[in-house]
């Protein structure tokens, strides 16, 4: 057998049915086989390979063993010459593995063989070819300082940039998403990937043996890979910062004297600190400059107010800077909180949003102010004034840093994103019409003919660029029906990166793409979307059960004479209002499809009886809806219909 492609999948299965369509394809006429070992997926991804790609060999694990392990499980089944190690979030040309096989056989001493990597868009990513971790490499790219000189090759040496893009060229690292060894090769540098390393680095310690072992390494741009979810799109978590230099210790540890070892590993932890800091810094702005920029201008609106109140319309003597500092900063926070929790700080941004935050939040203010001892209390009409006027500031601000783009945010009357589909007359109506059942799918505008007649079409493939920017259409969806790979790897390239690609198989639920390269792919699909899966409103599902346990258990003397089992409601009060329970949750019934987890419910999603209990098929229907369909008002309705049942259901 002439190659063996091994692929370790987890709960990515739209990504890996694109990925062994393309493989598929690219072994056409070559003697080829290939092992998809799943670890412990429970997304369907083995029904999906069994029901669809019987030809391929699945093995599924039990557990998630790892990206080392899973592969080494394949390799010890595996029967080609030669080893291909790919990623499931990857998609091949045609031409991918008789270019890659062709160079291998022509050149013996070569022992492993990586392409050039593109994202989603069409760009390069540079993770493409790397080099070993030297403890300068090591820790410019800990710190993350080669990011700032991308272009040295000294502090950027970790992506190899002394190698240009589409240079054919020794290396001492290849991309372990996509890495093609000599079998022979592998064996002599002592067997497949180090178990000690269960994520990050095994390509690493792979590629140095192989270089040890006296084979080269080679990138090689004459062949070309899509990698959506590659090390550029990868969150900079301390998580992810964690992991990978345990990883790298590993390496240093294995391959390096105890000196250079000890020394590597002072540099790198201490990195590890430095990188966590900046991280957490980053991620703090990232969530919150936009509370804290109106943090500032509501700040200088209470100032301005006050000072105007005083001196222009008042004409008194001012108030006492310790009475301001004592109050501002309380007022500013409840505004803020208000507006939170009003979901101006969610996207899509709206205007309505923040409006009536601002309006809450003056309200919460008064009554604020109204407890209050007599000497903080100096004026209400410096609250409402600096309310009506901070909404008025807030909303104009937002709009045109929103322009400047400055803020970025997504309103919420924004055009959706229009598209257009590459295929012929008949693929692009099964598109079309599944794209219509399709949740947050884009506007379609047409069809772009794959062939160079127009037909029906708005243009054919050869002026599909130009089009696109005449029509500000900014997203294109592949069908591949009569479509090569090679055809979609071409048009990327063309259009650039400033629009938007999906692929999509015929007949099948997805459209697989990436958005940016800060996306780690992105999916339509027509599996259902769920309400409550969203922070947002898991959040407001929160605030709704806090509310409404603290409404409660003031008018508990009242609700004593209304509720049955009152004991029993004020215990649930307090274990909602701790987070042990919530006030509305799914009804109880067996074979529930998944959904969204949420706490046990007081009552179900729906109004009782106490005399009728619905069947277990309207049960499961109920909790779907209810998860699919959620606001805060249906918790809301849902809780005053069934308040007699509150102390008393189950």
């Amino acid at each position: 057998m002439k190659i063996s492609v091994i692929i370790v999948n987890y709960n990515v299965k739209y990504f890996l049915e694109l990925c062994l369509h393309s493989v598929l394809r690219a072994g056409a006429g070559i003697d080829m086989e290939v092992i998809v070992v799943d670890n412990n997926s429970s997304d369907g991804s083995c029904e999906l390979i069994r029901e669809r790609f019987p030809e391929v060999t699945v093995v599924a694990n039990s557990d998630n063993r790892g990206f080392s392990k899973a592969n080494n499980q394949a390799v010890a089944l595996a029967k080609g010459e030669y080893i291909l190690f790919l990623n499931p979030d990857t998609v091949m040309p045609e031409s991918f593995l008789h270019k890659t096989l062709k160079y291998m056989d022509d050149h013996p001493d070569v022992g492993g063989i990586g392409p050039r990597l593109i994202d989603g868009k069409g760009q390069f990513a540079p993770d493409s070819k790397k080099s070993f971790p030297s403890l300068s490499v090591a820790i410019f790219k800990t710190t993350g300082i080669n990011k700032l000189f991308s272009k040295s090759p000294y502090i950027n040496k970790y992506y190899a940039v002394h190698v240009g893009e589409h240079q054919t060229a020794e290396v001492d690292v290849l991309s372990g998403c996509c890495m093609t060894v000599r079998r022979k090769a592998m064996v002599d540098a002592g067997g497949p990937f180090d178990e000690d390393y269960f994520m990050y680095c095994e390509d690493v310690d792979l590629s140095y043996r192989i270089q040890k072992a006296g084979y080269k390494n080679i990138y090689f741009p004459e062949t070309e890979l899509i990698h959506y979810k590659g090390e550029s799109t990868r969150k900079m978590t301390l998580s992810y910062v964690r992991i990978f230099n345990e990883a790298l210790v590993t390496f240093v540890k294995k391959h390096y004297t105890k000196q250079q070892a000890g020394l590597f590993i002072l540099f790198i932890n201490a990195g590890i600190v430095l990188r966590a800091i900046l991280g957490t810094v980053k991620r703090l702005l990232k969530v919150l400059h936009m509370p804290l920029f109106d943090a500032i201008i509501l700040l200088a609106t209470l100032i301005g107010i006050k000072n105007f109140w005083v001196s222009e319309i008042k004409n008194i003597a001012p108030i006492d800077a310790s009475v301001l500092y004592a109050t501002f900063p309380a007022y500013i926070a409840l505004w803020l909180l208000s507006l939170y929790f009003n979901s101006a700080y969610d996207q899509p941004y709206r205007a309505l949003k923040v409006t009536r935050g601002m309006i809450f939040g003056t309200i919460i203010i008064l009554a604020y102010y109204g407890l209050l001892p007599p000497e903080y209390r100096y004026s209400r009409a410096i609250i409402i004034f600096s309310g009506f006027v901070g909404t008025v500031i807030l909303l104009g601000l937002h709009e045109l840093l929103y322009r400047f783009g400055v803020l970025r945010i997504i309103p919420y009357d924004t055009l959706p994103h229009k598209a257009v589909i590459v295929a012929d007359e008949q693929a692009f109506s099964k598109t079309a019409e599944r794209l219509r059942q399709v949740n947050y799918a884009p506007e379609l505008s047409g069809r772009i003919s794959p062939v160079a007649e127009k037909g029906s079409a708005l243009a054919p493939m050869a002026e599909m660029k130009q089009l696109l920017y005449v029509t500000s259409v900014n997203e294109v969806i592949f069908c591949i029906n009569g479509l090569s790979y090679e055809n979609v790897f071409e048009q990327m390239k063309k259009c650039g990166g400033e629009y938007e690609y999906k692929i999509h198989l015929p007949g099948r639920e997805s459209f697989v793409g990436s958005n940016s390269s800060a996306t780690s792919g992105d999916i339509y699909t027509i599996d259902r979307r769920y309400n409550l899966a969203g922070f947002a409103q898991m959040r407001n599902k929160r605030v709704v059960d806090i509310a409404a346990s603290l409404i409660f258990l003031l008018l508990f003397p009242i609700l004593v004479f209304a509720v049955k089992s009152p004991g029993k409601f004020f215990s649930r009060c307090l274990r909602v209002l701790f987070g042990k329970l919530t006030w509305v949750g799914y009804a109880e019934c067996p074979n529930q499809e998944p959904l969204p987890a949420i706490r046990k419910g007081v009552i179900p999603p729906f109004n009782l009886l106490s005399d009728y209990e619905p069947a277990d098929e309207v049960k499961l229907t109920l909790n779907r809806l209810y998860a699919q369909q959620y606001t805060p008002g249906t918790d809301v309705n849902l809780i005053i219909g069934n308040y007699k049942f509150l102390g008393s259901y189950q």
